[in-house]
């Protein structure tokens, strides 16, 4: 695999917060949009019809970001399973010398894996 970017952890990591982000934006923005509905009988000035034209405005936006973004991670989880099968084969990087699958990987302070940040070859 040519230019494989082996840091797995940042990958899922970056994948989680993508995923929870969405959950929230759609959960929020959701609930915004009935609240803003609920008040249609109290709130009843040229500003609620703006602040709806508004919501109107940004909602197919979010909408397709939203489901382009389902694709980006299910292509996450995929790369994410590839990276662990071909490290797990011992075809990473330095495994041609005999050291094994994690060769040449070393671990700063904070556990994450310092070989692979760029590409390799």
């Amino acid at each position: 695999m040519s230019g494989v970017i082996n840091d797995i952890d940042a990958l899922t990591e970056f994948r989680a917060h993508l995923m929870q982000f969405n959950r929230d934006l759609a959960e929020n923005f959701a609930t915004m949009r009935g609240h803003w509905r609920e008040l249609g009988d109290v709130w009843r000035d040229d500003m609620y019809g703006r602040f709806g034209e508004a919501l109107d405005e940004v909602t197919p936006g979010i909408t397709n970001y939203l489901a382009a973004t389902e694709g980006h991670e299910a292509h996450l989880a995929a790369l994410i399973e590839r990276l662990r099968g071909y490290l797990e084969t011992g075809l990473g990087p330095g495994a041609g010398a005999g050291a094994g699958s994690r060769a040449g990987t070393s671990r700063n302070e904070t556990g994450r894996s310092e070989t692979g940040r760029g590409k390799t070859t």
